[in-house]
């Protein structure tokens, strides 16, 4: 399976434009939103340029989002949206999903601790805007970073091929890889 990853869109939609490029690109099946839509008109943008090319969604809320019963209906049938955490299976690999809470030094600690359980395969979260990948005793963390480029030098995401075992950053301005891991 091939999947993106983004979070913290945070309304800026002449960004999601560009994702059209990358589901073609990489030939996209799934795409994960971390939380931090903000509004329901960044959901229905999303959801448009997904439902053009046939890509699934799931997504959670974060902090930052808005009016969640508007963005439930704007949803409709068109994927799947959670209150984080979430539980996923993909591909074989166990997956927690979840946004971040409180200072970025407290999301990264909670997250990491969580790795140390070896209960998760891949643990994805966002919120903090910064892009990462590690490997902590078994277990793979990734933070896509911001879609929005807001409070960061760039906007990121992330690309999942479950096939390769594979992770990387992608940074829209300069349409490049700025971190990558395998993790078979």
């Amino acid at each position: 399976m091939r999947v993106i990853i983004i979070s913290d869109t945070h309304d800026n939609i002449s960004l999601l434009d560009k994702l059209d490029t990358y589901i073609t690109r990489l030939r996209i099946e799934t795409l994960f939103h971390l939380g931090d839509y903000v509004s329901p008109f960044t959901l229905r943008k999303l959801l448009s340029i997904l439902e053009k090319s046939n890509v699934d969604f799931l997504g959670i809320f974060g902090n930052n989002d808005g009016d969640k019963v508007l963005m439930l209906k704007t949803l409709g049938n068109s994927g799947k949206l959670f209150e984080p955490p979430a539980e996923a299976d993909i591909d074989y690999l166990k997956v927690l999903v979840l946004h971040g809470f409180g200072p970025k030094d407290l999301t990264d600690r909670f997250v990491n601790s969580l790795a140390l359980s070896r209960y998760y395969d891949l643990i994805i979260y966002g919120h903090t805007h910064t892009p990462r990948i590690d490997r902590i005793d078994g277990t793979v963390v990734l933070n896509p970073g911001a879609f929005s480029g807001y409070l960061t030098e760039s906007p990121t995401l992330a690309f999942l091929d479950t096939d390769e075992r594979s992770l990387a950053i992608i940074d829209l301005h300069l349409s490049t890889v700025t971190k990558e891991l395998i993790f078979k």
